[in-house]
Parts: structure tokens; sequence; C-alpha cells
């Protein structure tokens, strides 16, 4: 008897490497910033002049995936979003592994 779910299927490196994560932050220039997270953050498509690092704040908490540690930062005055990934320190991770040597390898 098979079981249903996520755990019959094969799971392909390759095409695990090249899935697009998916993001809470939806960008448009119709609607009103909105920071509605977890579930979605409405924010403008394009950062003005206020956005600068000193200007934005981390909105909920620090996230891993796969070994890779981000968090959303809003801007306080006009509300556009980013998902920021923190630089990468020494791990464990085989996936965070592979990037590295892949990464130094397109560097040669």
């Amino acid at each position: 008897m098979r079981r249903i779910g996520s755990n019959i299927r094969k799971h392909n490196a390759d095409a695990k490497a090249k899935r697009v994560m998916r993001s809470i932050i939806r960008y448009s220039d119709d609607e009103p910033p909105r920071n509605d997270y977890p579930k979605k953050i409405v924010s403008p498509s394009r950062p003005s002049h206020c956005c600068t690092d000193d200007n934005r704040e981390t909105v909920g908490n620090m996230r891993e995936v796969e070994g890779f540690k981000f968090c959303y930062k809003l801007c306080v005055a006009c509300g556009h979003a980013v998902k920021y990934y923190f630089p990468a320190v020494e791990s464990a991770n085989q996936a965070v592994k592979e990037y590295r040597q892949w990464k130094r390898y397109m560097a040669q």
C-alpha cells in the first residue's frame, strides 16, 4: 500500500536547487502599502530616496530556509519592503555548502 503525500515523490537535487522561494511581499503601485505579516506585505514597486538601512525596520522574526537566514524589512516612511538575507556564516547545512562550492567554482 502506497502512502499519499510528498513522501512518495522522488526529490531531485537539481529541481530543489532551481525552485523559486515564495515571498509574502507583493509589489504594487495601485494599492497602498500594507503590513499583514506573516500572511502578506503590500509594498510599492520601487524604493524611494528615504529607503536607507537606517530607515528600515525588521518585521517579524528571522527565518531560516535550507540554511539561509532572512527576514523582512520595511521602510518606516514609504512602506517599501525587501527580503533581507543575512550574511552567510559557516554552517553544517549541506545546501549552504553546495551553494558556496558552486559560487567558488563560478568565480574562477
